[in-house]
């Protein structure tokens, strides 16, 4: 009789680790199921255009990403509250920005050109949109190109030079109101 435990024990495990074996093979083949397409073109005509003629008029001084998440580069200071830093996160939620351009030598972020619609009213929204907001709280320049079927090579890189200067960055918040500047001076003090 004791000899049956054994087998009905045996059993349970033999059974059991069939089970375990069996679940994540039906997950990876309900995944290798489930309906999906590639999205062949990543940027609407507009896009296109503005990336195209965006990137002849600054290429020489900044690399050019597209359609970047604002979370990836903004994040909440560290002074503020967790409440407050809960909004700013609610406020970044799906926003992404048309094109980051960023320096060259560094690639640290340099500003951010968004494509505009064409709409009545639209330069009333603007002030309460909240890719202006995000960028002005973090100090970004914002660049608002609108959508057009032709782009001006030299009006856009005139914009760019405008609104972009190549400044250390401000410390927000900072009680005397210093700036980080991202440079080494000098390699020989420095202990490795």
């Amino acid at each position: 009789m004791n000899w049956l435990w054994y087998i009905y024990g045996a059993a349970a495990l033999v059974a059991v680790g069939g089970l375990m074996r069996a679940i994540p093979r039906r997950r990876l083949r309900r995944a290798r199921s489930l309906p999906c397409q590639i999205k062949r073109v990543l940027f609407s005509p507009e896009e296109h255009a503005l990336f195209a003629v965006l990137k002849s008029a600054v290429e020489e001084e900044f690399e050019i990403f597209a359609k970047i998440r604002a979370s990836d580069i903004l994040s909440p200071h560290r002074s503020i509250a967790r409440k407050e830093a809960a909004e700013l996160y609610q406020s970044m939620a799906g926003r992404r920005f048309t094109f980051v351009l960023c320096h060259k030598a560094d690639l640290s972020v340099a500003g951010i050109v968004e494509l505009t619609e064409h709409a009545a009213g639209r330069k009333s929204q603007e002030a309460d949109d909240p890719v202006a907001l995000l960028c002005h709280a973090a100090g970004l320049p914002l660049i608002r190109i609108p959508a057009s079927p032709y782009y001006d090579p030299g009006e856009i890189a005139r914009q760019v030079r405008d609104e972009i200067r190549r400044e250390p960055a401000i410390i927000h918040g900072d009680s005397e109101g210093g700036r980080i500047e991202p440079r080494i001076s000098s390699l020989e003090d420095l202990k490795f």
